[in-house]
């Protein structure tokens, strides 16, 4: 046997990595010379020293049993933990009495099935049992409380079939937590008939090639870790119509297309050390024309073309001895006689152990069977267990079992899995990933399910609100009703989520299910997505818009609805025809254009327990009345870890704050707009940072502002002033606006809207703000003083340099382009519903109402919502889209914006003066007595920006970690310090880092 197992799947593999990783020349290559040689000769004397040990072990326990011991190694029974004491008794029994060779586990608790293998291993102690599990998708096939992987049929949708591998090698490491050697998988039949009642999606799919290179990657991903694979069902049980369950399938086709399909992936997996082999119950008169001959009692088909013309020397295996495909026609005893004359190693689940094995010595002794064979078979079953360490056995620890088999890689491994299965099947006009959601009419309705599922709800999060929902059956009257509402929308998606798994429930998809949606598709565009079968797909063939994720699961969902709006890609293919059209192999890859999500913070070497610990810092802000509400997110290398909205838009609690909200940034408009709009002109060599900003603003000619550095106002260290209240000039004696300054209707010269019922006079904003800020005074000195009024500046450098003003400039060169739509200035003019703005003040100074879609900040408004300094609106994912660009160097998703080197410019450190770099807030290393405005444990070089209403992003390009925090910390009352006496942004970073191990 070729397989590694035990002390194999450790032990030479490091000697032969060293041998190949020495040259990719042939051993005899004069460049090479004969160094290796020596260590060549080593290893092959190490091998032989083991195998000696090995045959050693075989021998000692051969001679150490009888004849009623050694027939015993031949049977494999089945436990069941779920059935309690009755169980442990049978068992006790047969191991005892019958000394059988294995036991396979069926349902029950995980801990109480590794404690039972423990118990079944003290009551065999000549000769330790082979513990096995029928565990085609993992050990949750049979065992409770584990994490339940799919089926093998979404796995043949995967493109990257290492994932396969690391499957493989997960179930082998679950099955050490247990006890288990053998695990009856992979499932190599090829599924080429869609009303296979018993394979159907046990199977990796319909085209040979892809089956095979899949169940290769699963197989050695089980035996590289020391767990024996077991191919199935040979010579293949894909195209049948029968149940072997239930009776004995019958197999027409000729031995030709049994070799080129059929046979394939044992073919081709033998040669590659594949464990062991189970042989199906079924009657293949190509192979043996007895009739109602199983293939398990078929002496032509396991011992000539199994173990001689396919040349396996592994275990072989009957499927269980207990299915009507063998039982209907032969009796116990006889069934097990007829295998082991058949060539089978092991007797699968047999009816009566004891009559069997009295039928067995009375072959024996009639000639039928040989000690000197059975003595073979015997010895393999020995070696397979020698192979898996149970020379050496020691009880498994029952302490933490679940636990440990469900730790947080194996659930990154399901969700990864997941996620690269998902197939875009027809994308005829590139509709998907849908790029533009924003003032779009789109839908969703949920197919099986009466509230909104994990799909809708993430469709949600990215803006995508009006759903609906069916049962699995649609009557005329709802027909009719839902036609009306969806088919006034632009796209709707379609959610089926409570389909089957056979052909004869048509997959779940009932008639007037499949005639409502090709009505729909009829008046608008319908993107259907099967979570399950894809066969079902084939009953929507003129959809055309068409996907699958293949099982109903909440992660399968959530990563569905992120792929279908750009958040992570398709990249799986069909992995069996749905329909003549559809066939296997279709599959459209598209790209990720949105800030995709980790499977979880542990995949990124964050800790999510800590980072959990956000959710009583925000709980704490909300009830001290720090705000009424935020949202927090965190992103690692990359990928979004943590992401979530807590309290609401005001106190009165009517509205919950969601992750699609928008929120006016304040200061962090000077990065997230106007420094990296300098950036930009900076490297189209249209402004140099070391010019006097009346080179480029007309204005300022003649004015102390016009010799200040483009640079040294990008620092805060040009002498400007903080601010200055010009509304406050615009007020009457009431405190209230001026009537010769203001209208309640956009009217003749009044254009400039500040707010709700309140636009100003265009040409006054010369005369109260730009001639304020150019005659205002300098302060004198040139050391570090926070300053808006550079910022005001810069937004007219951009307009008089560009010929645009600072949003569309950003928009076009950025924003856009990224797929940014929250993003930008003034989003009631973009589209956006004021329902999805968070309100920033109740204004009782200057607006005098709720200031809600408006800029907050009293100098942007009068500039009509734009300005260097304040204005700009965002979500969290696409704020931190902007801050990943930075991260990255200047590039996102396949595109250059900036050069890296602008971007380290922009963002080192200014003078030793003070902390600030161009534009950029840095971390404080300069005043050991200044306030604190990032976490202690952040890299002295991370950059980023607060902001007024209650903003904090922060990106460290040391950790490749994002932090972003906004609220609307100055509902109601501006004047509301709380978040920062409570030190609620900082404190919440400082957990960032906690989770890092920092």
């Amino acid at each position: 046997m070729r397989f590694r197992l035990g002390y194999l799947a450790f032990m030479p593999i490091l000697f032969f990595s060293f041998l190949m990783c020495q040259s990719s020349l042939p051993p005899d290559s004069p460049e090479l010379g004969p160094q290796l040689f020596p260590q060549q000769k080593q290893l092959q004397a190490l091998e032989t020293r083991i195998l000696a040990q090995e045959e050693t072990w075989i021998n000692q326990k051969w001679e150490s049993m009888s004849p009623q011991e050694r027939l015993g190694q031949l049977f494999m029974v089945a436990a069941y933990p779920l059935q309690g004491k009755n169980d442990e008794i049978r068992m006790k029994r047969l191991i005892q009495k019958e000394h059988l060779g294995g036991v396979v586990l069926f349902k029950g608790p995980p801990t109480r099935a590794a404690s039972l293998c423990n118990q079944y291993q003290a009551w065999a102690p000549k000769v330790p049992l082979l513990v096995a599990i029928d565990g085609e998708w993992g050990l949750a096939m049979r065992l409770d409380s584990i994490i339940n992987y799919p089926r093998q049929l979404l796995f043949g949708a995967l493109p990257d079939n290492r994932l396969i591998y690391d499957f493989g090698k997960e179930v082998a490491r679950q099955a050490q937590h247990i006890g288990i050697h053998i695990n009856f998988a992979p499932v190599v039949d090829i599924n080429n008939n869609a009303a296979n009642p018993v394979i159907g999606d046990r199977s990796f799919g319909e085209q040979k090639r892809n089956v095979t290179e899949k169940a290769y990657q699963y197989m050695r991903g089980m035996q590289d870790n020391g767990l024996m694979a077991c191919a199935k069902h040979f010579p293949g049980h894909g195209d049948t119509d029968v149940d072997s369950h239930y009776d004995l399938p019958k197999i027409k086709h000729p031995r030709s297309r049994l070799d080129s399909l059929e046979l394939y992936p044992f073919r081709q997996l033998i040669p590659q050390g594949l464990g062991s082999i189970m042989v199906a119950h079924l009657n293949i008169p190509a192979l043996d024309p007895r009739d109602k001959r199983p293939t398990t009692l078929s002496y032509a088909t396991i011992q000539k073309l199994l173990k001689e013309e396919l040349n396996f020397k592994g275990l072989v295996i009957t499927d269980a001895m207990n299915m009507q495909g063998v039982a209907k026609h032969y009796g116990p005893g006889q069934a097990d006689v007829e295998a082991l004359k058949a060539g089978n190693d092991i007797l699968l689940m047999s009816q009566r152990v004891a009559q069997s094995k009295k039928m067995i010595l009375a072959a024996l002794k009639k000639g039928d069977l040989s000690w000197e064979d059975l003595e073979q078979r015997i010895r393999k079953i020995l070696r397979a267990k020698y192979r898996a360490g149970l020379a050496n056995y020691k009880p498994v620890s029952t302490k933490n079992v679940v636990k440990n088999i469900n730790n947080q890689a194996a659930q990154d491994l399901y969700k990864k899995i997941l996620g690269q299965s998902l197939t875009l099947v027809a994308n005829p006009d590139s509709l998907l990933p849908l790029r533009q959601i924003k003032g779009r009419k789109i839908a969703s309705l949920c197919i099986g399910s009466g509230r909104k599922n994990s799909f809708q709800l993430e469709l949600q999060r990215y803006g995508i609100q009006q759903h609906f929902y069916a049962g699995t059956s649609i009557s005329v009257a709802q027909e009719r009703r839902l036609l009306q509402q969806l088919g006034q929308q632009e796209v709707v998606f379609i959610a089926l989520d409570r389909l089957r798994r056979k052909q004869k429930d048509r997959f779940g998809v009932s008639s007037s299910v499949e005639r409502f949606v090709k009505k729909l598709s009829q008046k608008t565009k319908v993107v259907l997505i099967a979570f399950g079968s894809p066969y079902s797909l084939g009953y929507f063939e003129e959809v055309p818009y068409l996907s699958c994720a293949y099982v109903n699961d909440r992660s399968a969902q959530i990563q569905a609805a992120r792929a279908m709006v750009g958040a992570q890609s398709f990249m799986g293919q069909l992995p069996v025809s749905a329909s003549k059209n559809l066939r296997a192999g279709l599959g459209v890859k598209t790209q990720v254009f949105r800030m995709p999500h980790a499977e979880s913070p542990e995949s990124m070497g964050m800790r999510s327990d800590i980072l959990n610990q956000i959710d009583k810092i925000a709980a704490e802000a909300i009830r001290k009345k720090a705000t009424p509400g935020c949202q927090i997110l965190v992103a690692k290398s990359g990928k979004i870890v943590f992401h979530k909205a807590y309290g609401h838009h005001t106190y009165a609690k009517r509205r919950p704050q969601r992750l699609d909200d928008v929120y006016d940034l304040a200061s962090v408009t000077k990065v997230a707009a106007t420094t990296m709009t300098l950036m930009h002109l900076y490297e189209r060599g249209l402004i140099d940072l070391d010019a006097p900003l009346g080179q480029y603003i007309p204005e300022l000619k003649g004015s102390n502002k016009a010799n200040l550095k483009i640079r040294a106002v990008l620092a805060h260290q040009a002498g400007l002033k903080p601010w200055i209240p010009f509304y406050a000039k615009t007020l009457d004696e009431n405190k209230r606006p001026m009537d010769s300054l203001y209208r309640k209707k956009p009217q003749g010269p009044y254009q400039v809207r500040i707010a709700e019922g309140l636009y100003f006079h265009k040409d006054k904003v010369k005369p109260y703000l730009w001639n304020r800020i150019i005659e205002q005074n300098l302060r004198g000195r040139t050391n570090y003083k926070y300053s808006d009024l550079g910022f005001y500046l810069f937004a007219r450098l951009v307009e008089e340099v560009s010929g645009q003003g600072l949003d569309e400039y950003v928009q076009e060169h950025f924003y856009a382009p990224m797929g940014l739509e929250y993003t930008g200035f003034n989003p009631l003019n973009r589209k956006i519903s004021k329902s999805q703005i968070i309100p920033s003040e109740e204004d009782k100074y200057y607006r005098y109402q709720k200031v809600q879609g408006d800029v907050h900040d009293m100098g942007a408004a009068m500039l009509a919502g734009v300005s260097g300094h304040a204005g700009l609106f965002s979500q969290g994912q696409e704020l931190a889209a902007i801050y990943q660009l930075w991260l990255n160097g200047g590039s996102y998703k396949g595109r250059q914006y900036l050069k890296e080197s602008t971007i380290a410019l922009f963002t080192k450190q200014y003078s030793a003066r003070s902390r600030r770099g161009l534009g950029f807030d840095r971390k404080e290393i300069t005043d050991p007595k200044a306030s604190i405005n990032v976490a202690k444990q952040a890299s002295p070089n991370t950059f980023g920006h607060l902001g007024f209403t209650g903003i904090g992003a922060w990106a460290d390009p040391d950790n490749e970690l994002i932090y972003i925090f906004l609220s609307n910390r100055t509902y109601p009352d501006s004047e509301n310090m709380q978040l920062i006496r409570l030190d609620i942004r900082t404190r919440i970073h400082e957990l960032c880092y906690q989770a890092l191990g920092e």
